[in-house]
Parts: C-alpha cells; structure tokens; sequence
C-alpha cells in the first residue's frame, strides 16, 4: 500500500496563547492570530515546512489577523503522445491527468477487464500494476486519499467527478482503492479481508469486502 498524500500538520495551543493551523492535503491555509509577534515567532520557527509551496499577499507581521493562500497549480491534461494541455482544454481524449502541486498522474481510463467490473479488489490491484501507458510501468491502484484528493468532486452528482478531467466513467459498479482496511491489532497488510471503495455515483467512500466486483483508477508519482 502506497502512502501517496502528505499529512496534516495542526499545530495548536492554550486557548489563551496564539493559535496556528496548518492543512496541507489541501490548498495551504495559514490563519494567523491578532498578535502579530507571536504570529512572526511561529513563522519563522516552521517557516521552511510552510514554504514548500511559496506564498501569495503580505507579510503577517503587515497585516494581523490575514489568511494566506498558495497558489496552486492546475491540473494539467496528458494527451497519448505525452503532450499536455490545460485541464481548461474543452478536448476529452486525454489519457492521463497530472496533479502538479503533489506530483500524482493518474489514468482516465477506468480498470475494466473488456468494460466490465473486475470480480475482486485484488484482480483490480493486478491489473493496475499489468498497466503499461506513456511509456511508464509503475501505475498502482489508487489509494483512498487520492480519490478523496484529485477526483472525487462533491460539489456534482453522478459522476461525483470533473467529467472534464475522468470522462465516460462507468458508474454501474465500485471503484476499488488500494488502502485496505486496519485490522483489529492496528496492522493493515494485503492480506487483509475488506479495503475501502468508492462511490463515484455520489462520492462516498465505504469498506467492504475485497472479493466484490469493481473498477478501479490507476495512478504514479510522476516526479519523485
């Protein structure tokens, strides 16, 4: 199972003592608090973590109580040739879609076996990893906080997706993920009986057991 998001960092104190939260699974948010000393203190304490994506506006110790956001880098649409264009490109026979700010690309077209749902998670795994496209042979399974991160979009219904980015989705059936369920002791191995798959009709997320049938979303790190 490949751990292919960055973690949250929550940094938090007393009620009374200045307060610092930091997400970087999404856009990069900074809310400083009304102190602008202590504000500066933090910054320059965690400073080389928060800067991994550059900022935009004004220095905090300028402007109390400011929220500051990274710009984040559209997705870029990959066509057959490897040639990629704007996710804004009305054009839909792209292969792939590259995520800039985390460096993932993933496939377009689902894992079927002739268009059909796959009869279990584990021949889904296989066929993801069989996937040879762009020249690249390490595409994975998807894991769940990449679906949850670059292609499930909650603000549309059925698909639950950019139909922009993931087009012609078949949704008669689950999207197999990689993350397997933790198991009683705390472990989680491949070997584990249920995994977590995706309702791409609505978006949500459950776990079940791994001998279902499904689709799946094959993926890679495309800079490491």
């Amino acid at each position: 199972m490949t751990n292919s998001e960055q973690s949250n960092i929550d940094l938090r104190s007393e009620p009374a003592a200045p307060a610092l939260h930091v997400n970087v699974e999404g856009d990069l948010i900074i809310k400083l608090d009304s102190k602008p000393d202590a504000s500066a203190a933090l910054l320059a304490l965690l400073g080389p973590r928060f800067h991994r994506g550059g900022f935009t506006g004004k220095d905090p110790r300028q402007a109390p109580g400011a929220a500051m956001r990274t710009q984040v880098a559209e997705p870029r649409k990959v066509l057959n040739d490897g040639t990629q264009v704007p996710a804004s490109d009305p054009r839909t026979d792209h292969v792939a879609v590259l995520f800039p700010e985390t460096g993932v690309m993933i496939a377009t077209k689902p894992l079927s076996r002739d268009g059909s749902p796959y009869a279990t998670q584990q021949d889904v795994e296989a066929a993801a990893r069989g996937l040879r496209l762009l020249g690249y042979d390490d595409w994975q399974l998807a894991s769940d906080k990449v679906y949850e991160r670059h292609v499930i979009d909650r603000t549309r219904r059925k698909p639950a997706v950019d139909p922009s980015l993931f087009p012609n989705l078949p949704l008669r059936d689950w999207y197999w993920t990689s993350t397997v369920l933790v198991e009683e002791d705390g472990t989680a191995s491949s070997s584990a009986s249920s995994a977590f798959l995706v309702d791409l009709n609505l978006g949500d997320v459950y776990d079940g057991p791994r001998d279902v049938s499904g689709f799946g979303l094959a993926c890679r790190r495309a800079r490491q």
